[in-house]
């Protein structure tokens, strides 16, 4: 199990980078705030799903499964007023 738990946090990790790496490479406002929501989203949820399978104890998968459901409620909000307070300020 340590296989699969270790690549799926490898994979959610390249994610997230290429996620940072997109906010910093794209030119246009609406296209980096895609690449800062989407991508770090499902990096987060593949790093926990990882670290779940690694550690393997009920009460740590718990925690992981709050803290994916806390980002998947949050992240939208956040990324939503991110673009709408910045949509105005860029020429």
């Amino acid at each position: 199990m340590s296989i699969v738990g270790g690549t799926l946090m490898i994979v959610g990790s390249l994610l997230t980078m290429i996620g940072g790496i997109g906010v910093i490479r794209f030119r246009d406002l609406m296209s980096r705030v895609h690449a800062a929501a989407k991508a770090p989203t499902l990096g987060l949820m593949l790093v926990a799903l990882g670290a779940a399978i690694e550690i393997g104890t009920f009460d740590a998968a718990v925690a992981l499964v709050l803290v994916v459901v806390l980002q998947l409620l949050t992240s939208p909000v956040a990324t939503h007023v991110l673009a709408r307070a910045s949509y105005g300020q860029v020429e």
